[in-house]
């Protein structure tokens, strides 16, 4: 098993823009992270927090199937998002689901959400790297 915590270290975004301060689930479909921000966040930052919560999917079967490393993170080829309910908190918590992948192009959705509130919610999809070669 892993420390949860020792997982931050894999996140290549690093302050100010390292918004993720703490992971809460790394589960095969589903991660949770703790975000914060500096300030009130606008909808790219939320969108770039979706982001980064991904990375902590586990997706190891997907991965395998499609040739990628299990430990790839990939490159953002698109991200969609919207606001909900906007707030001026700066503390959220993230969830990342994955939804599909068509070999190393991976398809996850995003919540951001203010205790039962759901403030933002959006989709990226995902280059990972395949046989240690970054496409």
């Amino acid at each position: 098993m892993f420390d949860l915590d020792e997982l931050l270290e894999v996140l290549p975004q690093k302050d100010p823009v390292g918004f993720v301060k703490k992971v809460l689930v790394c589960e095969e479909h589903e991660s949770r992270t703790l975000v914060r921000f500096e300030s009130a966040p606008t909808l790219s930052m939320l969108s770039e927090a979706g982001a980064q919560t991904s990375i902590f999917l586990r997706l190891t079967e997907e991965k395998k199937a499609a040739n990628v490393p299990t430990r790839a993170m990939g490159m953002l080829v698109s991200i969609k998002s919207k606001w909900l309910q906007k707030s001026d908190k700066t503390s959220f918590e993230v969830k990342s689901s994955y939804v599909n992948n068509l070999d190393s192009f991976f398809v996850v959705d995003f919540t951001v959400l203010d205790g039962e509130m759901t403030v933002a919610e959006g989709q990226i999809a995902a280059v990972l790297e395949q046989n240690g070669v970054a496409l």
